[in-house]
């Protein structure tokens, strides 16, 4: 069968396709015929040796969408989303075939495209455990979530948003951006060409701050997030695509007093993630979330599809189609 491996750590040249044998599975597991496979700046961080866990070769990719077609616990023909520690505990989902858990293969619902389903357990298992047990998302509660075109960051404003925040500040990075966050009905957008965040906050909320940032990005905004929340405020990092030493102002620790958080989705107890999952399954069956697609490209472009992720700061998700 085909996969994406690299062979050597490097640039997005080491991806190459290569026929690899298809797995099998053991009891108590399923084989998922891959359809769709999402890039994630995670991929590119093991790629390029970030990530001392993997090493070459390795097959990248931590989320996707099949159709089940064989093995134990989930009916053949059943479209699954995969969740779990793919591309960095065991072969990625950027391959025709992959093995997995049933508990790791999560129906999709009807609504969903498989190029949307691919796009979904990342960005929201990941925004979801963030809200619900990184800043404990209470009915009014206002949050700043920059990023609006990220994926991780997209589905925390559309969670939140639809379990009762107060008000969900984000941010473009451009004016071009920021119109078409407008244009699809997102309003309180921060277009930073033409001012900093912590300004337009401060524009926005009169000067008070909100009660949570949830930063994605990591970087200069870690900083602006920090002076962003009002009294008592809480900074949840949870992203480092902008750059991992960001500067603060401590003054704004120690006298508002504000709190700064890490928070890894991937360590939070399995009870956890079967709880967001209760929650991300049912707005999605509603159609009161959904994914924002950026791209797709096939398998064989995947060196492309991550140049395009990393280099080109897209507006949605970029999915690998088979």
């Amino acid at each position: 069968m085909r996969a994406v491996r690299f062979d050597e750590f490097g640039d997005y040249d080491v991806l190459r396709v290569v026929d690899v044998p298809r797995p099998v599975a053991r009891p108590g597991e399923v084989v998922v015929r891959m359809r769709a496979a999402a890039v994630n700046p995670f991929d590119n961080s093991v790629r390029r040796g970030a990530i001392p866990q993997v090493t070459p070769p390795s097959i990248p990719g931590n989320e996707g969408m099949g159709v089940v077609v064989a093995g134990d616990g989930r009916p053949i023909d059943t479209r699954v989303m995969l969740a779990g520690p793919f591309g960095f505990g065991r072969p990625g989902t950027w391959q025709e075939y992959v093995v997995a858990s049933p508990t790791e293969a999560i129906p999709v619902p009807e609504l969903l495209t498989d190029v949307e389903a691919a796009a979904v357990p990342v960005a929201y298992q990941a925004a979801q455990l963030a809200l619900m047990r990184g800043c404990a998302l209470a009915p009014g509660m206002s949050l700043l979530i920059p990023g609006v075109g990220g994926s991780v960051a997209n589905a925390a404003i559309q969670l939140a948003h639809a379990q009762g925040a107060g008000r969900v500040i984000t941010s473009a990075g451009n004016t071009d951006k920021a119109e078409r966050a407008a244009g699809m009905g997102y309003t309180d957008v921060i277009d930073l060409s033409h001012e900093s965040l912590s300004a337009g906050v401060r524009r926005l909320t009169d000067g008070l701050g909100v009660d949570v940032a949830l930063d994605t990005i990591g970087g200069p905004i870690t900083g602006e997030a920090v002076a962003s929340v009002g009294r008592n405020g809480l900074v949840v990092v949870m992203g480092y695509a902008g750059g991992t030493a960001p500067t603060i102002d401590v003054m704004h620790l120690i006298w508002k007093p504000a709190r700064i958080a890490g928070f890894n989705g991937m360590f939070q107890p399995p009870q956890a993630q079967a709880d967001a999952w209760s929650v991300i399954l049912r707005l999605l069956s509603d159609g009161q979330v959904k994914p924002l697609i950026d791209r797709t490209y096939p398998l064989e472009q995947a060196a492309e599809a991550s140049r395009h992720l990393a280099e080109d700061r897209p507006f949605g998700k970029v999915v690998l189609t088979l």
